[in-house]
């Protein structure tokens, strides 16, 4: 969503609020189960700075409020202002259920965005006559100007009464202090499998400095499979996820049709502790999407830039902007290295000790793909496109606040987000 510059001052930087809650955390409480992990009720406020490329210096907060909706619910919003009139908002209703199985699941989702000085890979700079974001194209081909971001969505999940989820929807991980551990005999394990379907409206205005107007959008709906036995979502230590994905805009007067798939398997391999390591996880993941509607009918069937098969961001090739590589298909994988350490300052620290902050993490990943015009898995692994990089991963009021430096051959960059990459 935003590009930090390598000067950036992470988030938290500021962390003079404090956080609330109606109830203490016992040892007893910590070990139990994810539930003692989340206390009902729990919220927490956190201010924060950061510079970047395209906002300059900015101000904003985050807050989380669980348990207000529904016992188990959690709300999040944030929101965020720059010197130069940019902005990010995001508003998130998560984990609300329904009816009488409570087999039924709702998020919610918002986020509106103005940036008013970036970089877009999208055709139109005249220095260049290639497409811009393919593979190969330079990593000069983008627009310069102001974008402006919309999405919503709203996904219905049903857990199936199969595997781990036959006789319970509800997951439960084993915690000490917000390290999951291996389960006791007798207790629940296995895969949960659910299905989601989830309408969608994502939205794009580029306006580039020189005169360049475009507008793009689409909406639809996506269905999705969700075969998952990892340990603990937040952070997982154990198991694999397999996520099969189907998008469909079924197009109006003013964008065209499309069908889009996307497929992802992710495996995580425990190493344990060690004499200076609470945690040592090896996680690794496969990647792949492509849009077979992409040459069909006279004038084929495509989405917009931003919906395409894209490289680059947040998740997959972390060493490149957001979007930098888009075409009809994609292919990526990555491996990354995770270890807690024994030597936890943070509960020492003024401020930080307000909140529930158990444990930090540190990162070594890396990760390699390719998009291309065609699905040609042949083609798709040649000249891949590459990516290194470390983090910091912090466990702070039940959020896993992500600092990620990545390293390509065109570029570095600097995020601080939420959640692990996969």
């Amino acid at each position: 969503m935003f590009r930090p510059s390598l000067y950036c001052l992470a988030l938290l930087s500021a962390l003079a609020g404090s956080a609330w809650a109606d109830e203490s955390k016992s040892e007893v409480e910590q070990s139990a189960s994810e539930s003692a992990e989340r206390p009902q009720g729990r919220s927490a406020a956190v201010p924060f700075i950061f510079t970047t490329s395209s906002m300059g210096f900015s101000v904003g907060g985050a807050a989380s409020l669980q348990g207000v909706l529904q016992e188990r619910s959690q709300l999040v919003a944030v929101g965020t202002y720059s010197e130069n009139d940019s902005y990010v908002a995001f508003l998130g209703a998560y984990n609300l259920h329904f009816g009488d199985s409570g087999r039924w699941f709702v998020d919610l989702q918002g986020f509106d965005a103005r940036f008013r000085e970036t970089n877009v890979y999208i055709d139109g700079n005249p220095d260049f006559d290639t497409p811009a974001g393919a593979h190969g194209s330079s990593g000069d081909n983008f627009v310069l100007g102001e974008e402006s971001q919309r999405d919503l969505y709203a996904t219905l999940r049903y857990v199936l009464p199969m595997g781990a989820g036959k006789h319970s929807p509800q997951r439960r991980a084993r915690l000490v202090a917000g390290i999951p551990v291996a389960p006791e005999k007798g207790e629940q394990v296995g895969a949960y499998t659910s299905i989601e379907f989830e309408p969608f409206y994502r939205e794009r205005t580029v306006e580039g400095f020189d005169g360049l107007y475009q507008k793009d959008k689409t909406q639809g709906v996506s269905l999705k499979l969700d075969h998952d036995s990892r340990d603990f979502i937040p952070s997982p230590s154990r198991g694999n996820r397999l996520e099969l994905q189907l998008h469909r805009d079924f197009g109006s007067g003013e964008r065209s049709s499309y069908t889009k798939w996307e497929a992802q398997y992710s495996h995580y391999l425990n190493f344990g502790a060690s004499s200076w390591s609470k945690q040592q996880i090896l996680a690794l993941t496969a990647y792949t999407s492509d849009v077979p509607t992409w040459d069909s009918g006279a004038e084929g069937h495509r989405p917009p830039w931003f919906a395409e098969s894209t490289l680059g961001g947040w998740n997959r090739l972390r060493g490149y902007q957001s979007g930098r590589f888009h075409d009809r298909s994609a292919l990526f994988y990555g491996a990354e290295y995770r270890a807690i350490p024994r030597w936890q300052p943070q509960g020492a620290i003024p401020f930080i000790d307000r909140y529930y902050f158990p444990w930090w993490q540190f990162a070594v990943y890396g990760g390699v793909g390719r998009v291309h015009d065609s699905y040609d898995l042949a083609e798709l692994h040649k000249e891949m496109d590459w990516t290194v990089g470390f983090g910091v991963r912090m466990w702070i009021e039940n959020v896993v606040a992500r600092v990620d430096w990545g390293f390509s051959e065109e570029e570095s960059q600097l995020r601080v987000v939420v959640n692990q990459p996969f």
